[in-house]
């Protein structure tokens, strides 16, 4: 009889791509995931890898054995998520990652209201890209990522995961204090000044450059930050304009101009998760806090307006690369 386990590291060497990353990420040494898929290979009677350079692949009959364990460790899932809804207080560990500001904004509120309705789950945090997040997903290493999106068509991220809408997010321009009056500014009169984007390849930067050229002119970029406070510093200290999202400004005190985009723009917020772990009652509480997090949201600054719906629940297919 095949061994689930070694199912499982053969799966791992597929993801990963070598022994070597396999074994880390269970948590072994090389030579004992050598010597367990050697023993999968005897037991199988096949070859189930081949050398690639310094890499590894699979065979035919390696990759029809990891398919079979996508589905084996598809329904441990399942019968985990039955066997936690069967407890009468919620335990264990809830494992999310959150793209950083998502991680600043959101996750403080939600992890303490959780704690303290059950005081019995855990719930550990990574800050990770939307992109990161997914491969965290596929590779079991979280349970639940918090994602955003900028288009209004659906988004895609290989491979049948589930994704629940709970916030909607608006962006805002922002300017120095003492360089712009305190009327909106449309973007056709930031043609001369300098910008400070996010990293070129985040979303968050490509929307800002699609929003200037579509305004007609290709922005003076002084600089790239990944993280949205020091986009903000740089533009108290008046040294360029930047748009930047509701939830970088949530509760924090601003020192410049803020208006809303013309013509608006927004992302949504999404949590996504795998649809065999759907049932387990730690992710529907997770699901649930967040649903009232975005319910009471205020997008900053003043509480203005944004139009947060009802979360529903889509599937992803695929996700292009930023």
């Amino acid at each position: 009889m095949l061994s689930v386990w070694r199912l499982q590291l053969l799966r791992e060497v597929s993801r990963r791509g070598t022994i070597k990353a396999a074994a880390s990420a269970m948590s072994l040494t090389p030579p004992a995931v050598s010597q367990q898929l050697a023993i999968l290979k005897r037991e199988t009677g096949v070859d189930l890898l081949e050398r690639s350079g310094r890499r590894v692949r699979l065979t035919e009959a390696g990759q029809l054995l990891v398919e079979y364990a996508d589905t084996i460790t598809g329904e441990i899932a399942a019968a985990e998520a039955a066997l936690a809804s069967l407890q009468h207080s919620m335990t264990g560990t809830l494992r999310v990652a959150a793209f950083p500001t998502a991680a600043r904004a959101v996750m403080p509120v939600v992890m303490t209201a959780l704690s303290r309705r059950h005081p019995g789950l855990r719930v550990t945090l990574q800050d990770l890209e939307a992109n990161e997040s997914f491969t965290a997903l596929r590779m079991d290493e979280i349970d639940i990522a918090i994602v955003d999106e900028y288009d209004e068509e659906e988004q895609v991220a290989g491979g049948g995961l589930e994704v629940h809408d709970f916030l909607y997010d608006p962006l805002f321009l922002v300017l120095p204090l003492d360089q712009w009056p305190s009327s909106p500014v449309p973007l056709t009169q930031l043609q001369d000044a300098f910008w400070i984007m996010a990293r070129q390849s985040s979303q968050f930067c490509q929307v800002t450059l699609s929003a200037c050229r579509t305004a007609g002119f290709e922005p003076r970029i002084r600089s790239h930050c990944k993280d949205f406070t020091v986009i903000m510093a740089l533009v108290e200290a008046g040294l360029g304009v930047s748009i930047l999202s509701s939830l970088a400004l949530y509760d924090r005190p601003v020192r410049a101009r803020v208006f809303p985009t013309n013509p608006p723009l927004a992302r949504r917020i999404a949590a996504v998760i795998r649809p065999e772990r759907r049932r387990h009652p730690a992710l529907a509480l997770m699901l649930a806090e967040l649903d009232r997090f975005g319910a009471s949201y205020k997008p900053a600054p003043g509480g203005l307006t944004g139009r947060n719906q009802s979360p529903k629940a889509r599937r992803y297919e695929k996700r292009p690369a930023s």
